[in-house]
């Protein structure tokens, strides 16, 4: 499953992956495990985006899904 935070191409990459085997359901970096509420807390914490890509060696647009998910998680 993947959730919908904003127009994709149908051929796109997925970023945000939402899969009962890995961390439980809870969405993820596709590929990684890495949780985007860790991203997002991290970020709120005042960590930019930068680092965080660098930190997870991910594209800055990757980060940026990921924080706009659980934007959205918070907002409903």
């Amino acid at each position: 499953m993947y959730p919908f935070t904003r127009k994709r191409h149908p051929d796109e990459p997925k970023v945000i992956v939402i899969d009962p085997r890995i961390s439980f359901g809870r969405p993820v970096l596709a590929g990684t495990g890495i949780r985007t509420a860790i991203v997002a807390e991290r970020y709120k914490a005042g960590e930019s985006i930068e680092e965080l890509a660098k930190d997870y060696s991910r594209e800055r647009l990757d980060i940026e899904e990921a924080i706009r998910c659980e934007l959205s998680v918070e907002a409903a």
